[in-house]
């Protein structure tokens, strides 16, 4: 794999560390830091989400022009708890260009492909960059097995590629190694049977490949050479049946005992049904670490293929190391039942050919948070608990990465507020271009909506999904609001599901990417909404609040919704929001908030985390028993 140095330079494994451990102290004592007082950069926009343009290159080997094949990214290893943020399939050509959101604490992805699965660094919180680029094809070869190496590029740096795991059965024999069964021919090209075991090579030079029990584990080895300068060349051999338009993936663990002059490839070598050679596909290995690292190889099996030739290959030249290999498997043909390109194990809808991905914002399992001061445009309180929505976007692809459907969860749980607020988000593609909005809350009669469910007016399509938050969390007396003031009757949140389905597919770049725009509407005031910090207002916005009372917006440079010292009327956090009570800013109830806020966003990015010293739990609300 290579990774384009130019490019915050990306390393493979090898960990940043978290840019939340930077500490970023404010010139005032901080008991006497308020809100108003803060020193907040210009351009800083309160996000504590990153945007990153990824791009993958598939390798030569295999044909796309049928093939939907998915990838998927997450947080981190998802053997380790790694959370799904985004899943897609490459083009034709087998690329793929597109932007992730991610948390900005976050500095690692975990990308998971038919090619191999890799760690890739992120550009740490304020660091520019252009993107990252990841090529699975740069260490393949399509030569046939040579007993020298010759066309090696000396500068060759290895994909260190992690553990994969398969759903599909191993059509490979004895690939754990576990049986001392192995068959012997002349040359690597020697015909043998498909009989489900391996071969070891046994002319090309010193010895042959050896078994050895490795505390009840069989593996297989180069052998040790000896000292007066003989070479090995050779590797181990197994044919599996094949047909043309097979997807063929090899998959092997790795290692050396160290040193420099280690060459190991894996081979797909498909022949037709004479035995002739009609492709060659490798991967090459140089020098393996001393570490078991797996190795991935995938290939399409050309026209005229009967069988495979599954072939682990050495070139050892040094006197004192050996090559091992362990836990070989090989996964073949897949089943698509609905013909779109996409195996039904990688299709979140196998039988329906119109969709093939469910795409998580913030990810599968975690919802994100909206939190808005309703006052605008005069300064609230700070204590962002006017609205405070907890939410999940699921967007739902078809096989061309585009949006069919988009199934969106609203959790209201606090509106510390007297205001009737109304809520709800734009996204960015023409209302003409929804067939349908279902599971919004329109009561009190102030919006005009369109028969498709969007909302009249709008350029953009524009969902409201309650246009009184009070309908669903209602006021219990005893406090201001819903679910802020302690010792207050607590009301249980309410969800709402909206469900949006397009005329036909949109492209992402078109649809916008989730959170859209989210906004509030004050006290059922059409005209008068509230975004988060720089996102522009809808076409029904009044704007004539703007630059009034506190508002400093300037629209010609693409300021919105900010003070002149540049403080935000909305903010939103990639995990639920642990929100303040009533009255209690922001910064006295999240310690690091003002520290993140001064730093323009590059310091303590995990400010909403429950971590020691971050917070002071007596001005956060707390659920009651």
């Amino acid at each position: 794999m290579k990774i384009s140095k130019n490019l915050f330079g990306i390393a493979i494994i090898i960990m940043i560390s978290l840019s939340g451990c930077m500490k970023h102290e404010s010139t005032l004592p901080k008991s006497d830091r308020t809100m108003d007082n803060l020193n907040v950069p210009d351009g800083f926009n309160f996000k504590s989400v990153k945007e990153i343009e990824i791009e993958i290159n598939m390798p030569d080997s295999v044909d796309f022009s049928v093939l939907r094949s998915r990838f998927d990214i997450f947080t981190s290893d998802p053997e380790e708890g790694g959370k799904l943020i985004n899943s897609a399939s490459f083009d034709t050509d087998g690329h793929y260009k597109g932007i992730i959101r991610v948390p900005t604490s976050i500095n690692e992805i975990f990308i998971k492909t038919i090619a191999g699965n890799v760690m890739a660094s992120l550009p740490i919180a304020g660091q520019k960059s252009s993107g990252v680029i990841i090529d699975f094809g740069d260490n393949y070869g399509y030569q046939a097995p040579d007993t020298v190496v010759n066309s090696i590029k000396s500068q060759f740096i290895s994909l260190n590629q992690l553990k994969q795991t398969y759903a599909g059965t191993n059509i490979i024999g004895n690939g754990d190694f576990n049986s001392n069964d192995f068959g012997g021919i002349a040359y690597w090209s020697t015909l043998h049977p498909v009989d489900q075991k391996w071969y070891f090579t046994n002319y090309y030079y010193y010895g042959t490949m050896e078994w050895f029990n490795d505390g009840g584990n069989g593996r297989i080895r180069t052998p040790l050479r000896n000292s007066n300068g003989s070479a090995y060349s050779g590797g181990a051999s197994q044919w599996i049946n094949a047909t043309a338009g097979d997807v063929i993936t090899l998959t092997a663990d790795i290692k050396s005992d160290g040193g420099s002059n280690l060459y190991s490839y894996l081979y797909l070598i498909p022949r037709n049904s004479n035995g002739t050679v009609l492709a060659y596909y490798n991967l090459y290995y140089s020098n393996p670490s001393t570490n078991w690292k797996t190795k991935t190889l995938v290939a399409s099996m050309p026209y005229g293929t009967a069988t495979c030739q599954v072939l682990l290959w050495n070139n050892d030249y040094n006197n004192n190391s050996r090559i091992y290999y362990d836990n070989v498997i090989v996964t073949g043909p897949v089943t698509d039942a609905d013909g779109d390109g996409v195996s039904d194990e990688d299709d979140d809808y196998p039988n329906d050919a119109t969709r093939a991905f469910n795409i998580y914002y913030p990810d599968a399992n975690t919802m994100g948070s909206f939190a808005f001061e309703d006052n605008w445009p005069g300064k609230g309180d700070y204590d962002f608990n006017d609205v405070v929505v907890d939410y999940q976007y699921k967007q739902i692809v078809n096989s061309a990465n585009k949006l069919v459907d988009l199934e969106a969860r609203f959790k209201f749980k606090a509106s510390g507020a007297t205001f009737l607020n109304g809520f709800g988000f734009q996204m960015g593609l023409n209302p003409a271009a929804i067939a349908s909005v279902t599971g919004t809350s329109i009561t009190d009669g102030y919006l005009s909506i369109l028969g498709n469910g969007s909302e009249a007016g709008q350029t953009k399509g524009t969902i409201i999904v309650t246009d009184n938050v009070f309908n669903q969390i209602p006021n219990p007396g005893g406090g201001i609001g819903t679910n802020t003031t302690t010792g207050a009757t607590y009301v249980e949140p309410v969800t709402l599901t909206i469900k949006l389905a397009t005329v036909s597919p949109v492209a992402i770049e078109t649809a916008g990417r989730p959170p859209y725009n989210p906004f509030i509407i004050v006290n059922e005031d059409r005209g008068r909404e509230v975004h988060l910090a720089d996102y522009p207002p809808t076409n029904l916005a009044n704007n004539q609040f703007f630059g009034i009372e506190h508002d400093d917006s300037n629209i010609a440079n693409g300021k919105y919704y900010k003070t002149q010292n540049n403080l935000p009327w909305g903010i939103e956090t990639p995990t639920p929001f642990d929100y303040p009570v009533e009255k209690a800013q922001i910064i006295n109830a999240h310690l690091k908030f003002a520290d993140w806020a001064e730093s323009g966003g590059t310091t303590y990015t995990d400010w909403y985390e429950n971590l020691s010293g971050y917070r002071n739990p007596t001005n956060i609300f707390q659920i009651p028993n």
